[in-house]
């Protein structure tokens, strides 16, 4: 019995050994790497050490207490037992003796650091820097000759109101460069954008159709995330990544996360005009598309067959604002609809509270039947508590919030939601996060959250005709209209005349109100939903003043249009516009006469998209050529050194960045974790990162650091004698203290990250 019990055993013993070896292995590539980097760093010390003569001590990479070592020469050769760091001991760095008048003086020892010529200091110095320099462009150099799996310059989203949209950047443009600097993959696009300098535009070249052009984009600060970005997204493929919120994933006739798009309403999809023509087909906003996939038999194996199925997608709405000072202004003629969950994290606090994606936010603490910007301030002032009469004098703590939130199925489920608020050691606590986003327009659900009583300066179409907040719209001149894409295809199509809405009050009560629909562009000339309008007269964009600036937006946005439409009130121009799927045939033109009623393009502020998400679409650059792999690790080594001196600048002195985006040795492990999963040529590109950053961190002015002794090796140049070894000590021991309060904040700042 017991030998049976042993062989029953081995197998789950060894299985579970094999686990835990594959458990660990990122975090053993992640040590081993690491101490290859700071190996690296110590080494060029250590070599120009030996080569100036200077007596070498100890070389040790780590810190704390000794793990293995062994003495050689005079040298004593260490491995520590914490890989983060890592020192050279010469000789004369830390030997002094007091002299008769009782001031510290350096060994008078021939090969003593101190003793050699500054020349030889500031080579041995800087040697550890100009190593891992060199170390970064080798392993760029092996990272591209392996080749590696990067984002495209493809633009794949625009979002509605952004910096982007108004300067006209369109689906399918290829972003060749950013001020004049060339962008090989997304991720150099996006730190030029959050590297800028504020209030500055950036001179996009882009290529479209064959054409290149220049366009202006004015990046704007996310106050949530304190960082600049234009919102833009890189280009899509067929596969699908996300179903649509609130959908039973197990339905057959549901789009599944690795099901592969082939057609759309009879047209085919292609890897080629994925990103262009997929998000573009909504021809009636009215009816779902009919989509075919490949759906893999065994989705947990890439090599399994597939199968063609028959799915339907539901058009997604979107709405622009109709004030560009309050991007949460959606609306349609001031009917603003209410929102709901499109995205919950697992193990946040809407998580915990039984939110789910697809409920509908009906009830947030006093507001009923909310917008998006009054959910934002209900959460916000829920948590925010004074702490004197000053109105800036206050902080953010977790308080219980009532939600109430309407299921697809139409039943309510009333909680308590408890924002989560990050604690920080100095000035106001993180703004509270609910881990989860409301950005999905309830389409389906048609009642009136708040009624917007002026757009561009004259009273909605809605305030006028006396629709109250908490309605629910049912018919238009006695069509029935159940949800909001029905009502705005009413409205389209009775464009110019007076149209009775009917409605039920949130009371319950039936009533109806008189709307006068205006004109838009679009409606005067018939445009279908898939179109686009790229010139009034010829002028493709039109100024606009916004916060005292003046800003360019392309007359495809809606207040590029608004702005141009205004300067034409009256007169008859000459329209080129653009429709058919995916936008690709070529421009036509009409005559329309612009009147008032025109001046607000209430219907190009509305769009359509199929509700779903497909991957990101990703190229592999790569160079068989030995040469050009070195061009190209010295050009990445040059940009990431670049870019570090660039956050520390836009953190210090512009404000830009903010230093919660930095990270200190345990984001740094978590990160370096997350691209060792992801395969042993991207952990590469990740140590090439953290030492291009070392050298750039290691070389700063500071006390403790290499930069800081070089500073002091600068002035004894200059002075022709060194600094004070008094104020060379204390300024090392303030050094000290401001490394060891850097390194306990965004130690914190990572726990909160990770365990929040």
């Amino acid at each position: 019995m017991p030998d049976l019990l042993m062989q029953a055993s081995s197998p789950l013993l060894a299985n579970a050994l094999v686990n835990a070896l594959l458990a660990i292995k990122p975090w053993l590539l992640i040590f081993l790497g690491f101490s290859a980097v700071i190996f690296v760093h110590e080494l060029g010390h250590f070599l120009v050490a030996k080569w100036a003569g200077v007596r070498v001590e100890k070389f040790c990479v780590g810190f704390g207490r000794e793990l293995v070592g062994f003495t050689r020469g005079e040298t004593r050769y260490g491995f520590n037992i914490l890989p983060l760091g890592g020192y050279v001991k010469m000789l004369g760095q830390e030997d002094f003796e007091i002299d008769a008048t009782g001031e510290l003086q350096h060994t008078d020892d021939p090969r003593s650091f101190a003793n050699k010529p500054v020349g030889h200091r500031m080579l041995i110095v800087s040697a550890g820097v100009v190593m891992n320099v060199v170390f970064a462009a080798f392993l760029f150099m092996i990272v591209f000759m392996v080749g590696m799996d990067v984002l495209v310059t493809e633009v794949g989203l625009v979002k509605p109101n952004s910096p982007a949209a108004l300067g006209g950047l369109q689906v399918g443009d290829q972003v060749m460069s950013i001020n004049g600097k060339r962008t090989h993959e997304f991720s150099e696009i996006q730190m030029a954008i959050m590297l800028s300098e504020p209030f500055e535009p950036l001179d996009f070249v882009v290529e479209r159709n064959g054409q290149t052009r220049h366009l202006k984009l004015l990046p704007e600060n996310n106050s949530q995330k304190r960082l600049l970005e234009v919102g833009m997204g890189p280009a899509v493929t067929r596969e699908v990544a996300v179903g649509p919120p609130g959908a039973n994933p197990d339905r057959e006739d549901v789009p599944r996360p690795g099901d592969m798009i082939v057609e759309v309403n009879g047209r085919q999809i292609t890897d080629q005009n994925a990103n262009q023509t997929f998000y573009r087909m909504i021809d009636d906003p009215g009816q779902p598309l009919d989509v075919v996939v490949e759906r893999p038999e065994n989705p947990d194996d890439p090599e399994s067959p597939t199968r063609r199925v028959t799915v339907q997608v539901q058009p997604r709405l979107e709405l622009n604002p109709s004030d560009l000072a309050d991007p949460n202004s959606i609306n349609v003629l001031g009917l603003s609809p209410l929102m709901r969950f499109d995205s919950v994290e697992p193990g946040g606090r809407a998580y915990a509270a039984g939110i789910e994606p697809g409920d509908t936010i009906v009830r947030v603490g006093d507001a009923r039947y909310p917008t998006r910007l009054q959910i934002h301030k209900a959460i916000l002032e829920a948590c925010t508590v004074r702490r004197g009469p000053d109105k800036e004098d206050y902080d953010y703590q977790e308080r219980d919030i009532p939600f109430v939130v309407q299921r697809p199925d139409g039943t309510l489920f009333e909680t308590v939601l408890r924002p989560r608020v990050k604690t920080k050691l100095f000035g106001r606590n993180g703004r509270p996060d609910i881990n989860a986003t409301y950005d999905l327009i309830a389409a389906d659900l048609l009642r009136v959250g708040e009624v917007v009583p002026e757009i561009d300066g004259r009273p909605s179409p809605a305030v006028a005709a006396g629709i109250p907040a908490g309605a629910v719209i049912e018919t238009v001149d006695d069509v029935e209209v159940s949800t909001w894409i029905d009502l705005i295809e009413q409205l389209r199509h009775f464009a110019g005349q007076a149209v009775t809405l009917g409605y039920t009050t949130a009371e319950g009560q039936p009533a109806a109100g008189r709307m006068i629909v205006p004109h838009s562009l679009r409606t005067r000339l018939g445009l279908p939903v898939a179109s686009r309008i790229e010139a009034i007269d010829g002028v493709e964009t039109a100024t606009f003043k916004h916060n005292g600036r003046s800003i360019n937006a392309s007359v495809s946005s809606w207040i590029g249009l608004s702005t141009r439409l205004k300067e034409c009130v009256g007169q008859t121009v000459t329209v080129r516009y653009r429709e058919g799927i995916g936008l690709a045939g070529e421009p036509q033109t009409a005559q329309v006469e612009v009147s008032e009623d025109m001046v607000d393009p209430w219907l190009g502020r509305i769009a359509y998209q199929p509700n779903l998400l497909t991957y990101q679409a990703r190229k592999t650059l790569r160079t068989s050529n030995p040469v050009e792999a070195v061009a190209i690790g010295a050009k990445k080594t040059w940009y990431f050194i670049v870019n570090v001196y660039m956050t520390i600048k836009r953190m210090v002195f512009t404000r830009s960045v903010g230093v919660e985006h930095l990270s200190g040795p345990v984001g740094i492990v978590k990160l370096g974790s997350d691209f060792a999963h992801a395969g042993l040529n991207q952990l590469i590109f990740f140590l090439a990162m953290i030492s291009a950053n070392l050298a750039v961190i290691n070389f700063l002015p500071l006390p403790i650091v290499d930069g800081g002794l070089m500073v002091f090796l600068i002035i004894e140049k200059i002075k022709g004698s060194p600094v004070s070894i008094k104020i060379q000590v204390a300024t090392q021991v303030i050094g000290l203290f401001l490394i060891i309060a850097a390194f306990l904040a965004v130690t914190y700042q990572d726990l909160q990250r990770l365990f929040g």
